[in-house]
């Protein structure tokens, strides 16, 4: 407050004083957050395993249901009796395993279904029960921390094959940090604002870990990891992080990888997932005691 008479001139000349040290103010606070910042990243592991749970919602109009009956034939999914409705949801976990600048997603687990009924009608004949054979197929992506790539290897009847090395997308033209915080999994994060496939995503990232990430890879920030980020459409959030020995060779594609482009990759898999669909029908079509 500034008073009248000579108190005003005092309070000129000390608002006049305090503005005059802002500048110097701002980067003693600037200092000190980088100095935080740097600390925190200092005691952070090197080593260790990111946990996060996963929520997304399935778009009911993006997703076909395609059946076949024993003889390869498609079934009718709106037949008498018949009823086919989708889940609502999907979720389950994942993790990041890193050790220094290199890091591996670890594949999907224990995926749960919310919602959602599928119930046909049994056609005529008893049918043994079906036990469906391994995935023909697993998918595991690779990152480069330091030089922010990441590289694709699939592995089909225990043959890794492997897609050049290609950039993490930079971050949204639209990337908003605001100064809200809160902590998740130990961690301070600050929140962001990105859009991403018409949606606007809402974003928590921290700079205390010393790297660079997002498990959605077209979300990565300049810097910093994303520990949560939420939308219409999905949810990631950090549960924790364990400290633990991880060898590199554990994050880093194989040496044997065989080398592979997008369109030979996309043969292979429609291919092992032709067989995998015959073996299912074979022994369905095998009856009960045989």
């Amino acid at each position: 407050m500034l008073y009248t008479g000579s108190g005003v001139l005092c309070g000129v000349q000390f608002l006049s004083a305090f503005m005059r040290s802002i500048p110097a103010y701002c980067l003693l606070l600037a200092g000190l957050l980088a100095g935080n910042s740097a600390a925190a990243q200092a005691g952070a592991p090197t080593t260790g395993r990111l946990h996060y749970e996963f929520t997304h919602r399935v778009d009911q109009h993006k997703v076909k249901i395609t059946m076949f009956d024993a003889n390869g034939q498609k079934i009718k999914t709106d037949g008498p009796g018949s009823t086919v409705e989708l889940p609502t949801s999907m979720s389950g976990t994942r993790s990041l395993l890193f050790s220094g600048q290199y890091a591996r997603e670890e594949q999907v687990r224990g995926v749960q279904m919310a919602g959602g009924n599928i119930n046909m009608v049994p056609g005529q004949g008893a049918k043994k029960p079906i036990t469906p054979p391994p995935a023909p197929l697993t998918d595991t992506r690779y990152l480069d921390l330091a030089a922010r790539t990441s590289t694709s290897v699939t592995t089909i009847a225990g043959i890794d094959y492997a897609v050049p090395a290609a950039p993490v997308p930079a971050p949204p033209a639209d990337w908003r940090d605001l100064p809200q915080t809160r902590k998740i999994a130990g961690f301070t994060c600050h929140k962001a604002t990105a859009p991403f496939e018409k949606e606007t995503y809402t974003l928590w990232v921290t700079t205390e870990l010393p790297f660079t990430y997002s498990p959605v890879p077209e979300l990565t920030p300049a810097r910093g990891v994303v520990l949560a980020l939420s939308s219409d459409q999905q949810e990631f959030t950090a549960t924790k992080l364990t400290a633990e020995a991880v060898p590199e060779a554990a994050v880093r594609p194989s040496p044997q990888a065989r080398p592979t482009t997008e369109v030979e990759l996309k043969m292979l898999r429609a291919k092992a997932q032709a067989e995998q669909r015959q073996r299912l029908l074979e022994q369905y079509a095998t009856p009960a005691g045989r």
